[in-house]
């Protein structure tokens, strides 16, 4: 995650380190829990400034994250554990 500040007209870029973790029923960051059968889709956006979007649609809304690597490998994982608890 990337914050921007402005402290005495200076304006300072605090990149904060964050993760995604992909378990049997969930994925999980810091703050929030979606559950498989919440998890509606994922998509990626290339950016600028070397970092792209990853997008958690989820029934509870949608969810960016700044990721600096494609997460082709990621979103491959979540979609074959979507792809298995749907059975």
């Amino acid at each position: 995650m990337i914050t921007r500040k402005i402290e005495w007209e200076e304006q300072k870029i605090i990149e904060h380190e964050k993760f995604l973790q992909l378990y049997d029923d969930k994925l999980s960051d810091e703050i929030n829990d979606f559950f498989l059968h919440e998890i509606l889709d994922l998509s990626y956006r290339e950016g600028s400034r070397n970092f792209g979007l990853l997008y958690v649609h989820t029934t509870k809304g949608l969810y960016p994250y700044k990721v600096r690597e494609h997460p082709a490998s990621f979103i491959e994982k979540v979609e074959g554990h979507l792809k298995e608890w749907k059975k």
